[in-house]
């Protein structure tokens, strides 16, 4: 009896790894998890071992069948593999912010410095602060 078991699972794997078969989206969202994919692999693991090498074989590939059809039919693999990682982001805003030491920067470098004379510390003068325009003075802590 237990010959045409594993006989009937190896068929039924056989004809989920050959056929197209599309999973539901509750089941390829549960499948393209982490928890999802761990359990499955798990399962085959635990026919191949317990069951039968053949049916287990064939519940690995159909394992990575199954996780592979979620993952296209949840859209994680065109993310995988369409969006740029941040790496490769970065390398791309590097190559755009390369560019050429400019005319401009050159006649800035060649300018005379701009000379400031701070004001020394023994100042005649003090600083006169402007009407405040009915704002608040920068010591005020109550309500705005």
């Amino acid at each position: 009896m237990e010959k045409r078991e594993h006989l009937t699972l190896s068929i039924l794997l056989i004809m989920y790894i050959l056929l197209e078969v599309h999973l539901p989206a509750f089941l390829s969202g549960a499948v393209d998890s982490i928890y999802g994919k761990v359990a499955l692999y798990l399962l085959a693991l635990h026919i191949f071992f317990n069951v039968c090498k053949v049916s287990g074989v064939l519940a690995l590939i159909a394992v990575y069948t199954m996780i592979k059809r979620a993952s296209l039919s949840s859209g994680n693999f065109a993310i995988r593999e369409y969006l740029p990682s941040e790496e490769r982001k970065v390398m791309d805003f590097s190559k755009f912010n390369d560019f050429p030491y400019t005319l401009e920067e050159e006649e800035v470098a060649r300018m005379a410095p701009v000379v400031r004379n701070e004001t020394s510390v023994g100042s005649a003068y003090k600083p006169v602060l402007a009407g405040l325009h009915d704002a608040a003075p920068t010591d005020y802590e109550g309500v705005i």
